[in-house]
């Protein structure tokens, strides 16, 4: 097994384990602790990237020169709220950054929608632009990324799971980790 296997699963016990005993429909009611409608997060989790590279004929062979690597990947984000009442107060705007801690840097940056449909649970996609180095020369692509989370509010606090997929032409990163939440 892997080193950051042990990171993995403590992250997925942690988010199952929290417990929401606290749970009222007033306490997932973000009005009540939520008045700008900002919140600002950060999650950490352990990231899985597979990378393809360029692929080779020869002999009748066909190979491709991509890898795999498993990392600590740290993500950032502020986000706001469309509106204070209505369909539009369950839709938020906000910029991320992301950061992988993996054998050869990647770094990111995305702008995302955020849909919170029901309870806790929250949805995100937007466009990004990743950047990684490889062989000490950095190159950008763009992607798609997209996470859901399940949090759980403590007073202007919320902390749950998170589950994260990147999609670019060069690769694609698998994130499972926690998310804390502040609100502003």
């Amino acid at each position: 097994m892997k080193k950051t296997t042990p990171l993995l699963v403590f992250m997925i016990l942690a988010g199952l384990i929290i417990p929401d005993t606290a749970y009222t429909k007033d306490s997932h009611d973000h009005h009540d602790h939520d008045e700008s409608g900002i919140e600002i997060g950060l999650s950490i989790g352990y990231v899985h990237l597979e990378e393809e590279g360029e692929h080779h004929e020869e002999e009748g062979h066909h190979e491709e020169d991509g890898h795999s690597d498993d990392a600590l990947g740290v993500h950032l984000h502020i986000g706001k709220r469309l509106a204070d009442d209505g369909i539009l107060s369950h839709v938020s705007l906000g910029i991320g950054s992301e950061v992988i801690f993996a054998d050869e840097e990647h770094y990111g940056l995305n702008a995302f929608t955020s849909i919170y449909p029901w309870r806790g649970l929250v949805l995100s996609i937007g466009p990004a632009v990743e950047w990684s180095k490889h062989e000490g020369q950095w190159e950008s692509h763009y992607s798609t990324h997209m996470e859901a989370a399940y949090v759980f509010d403590m007073d202007e606090f919320h902390l749950g799971p998170i589950v994260g997929y990147s999609k670019s032409n060069h690769g694609e990163h698998y994130t499972v980790g926690v998310h804390l939440g502040y609100h502003l």
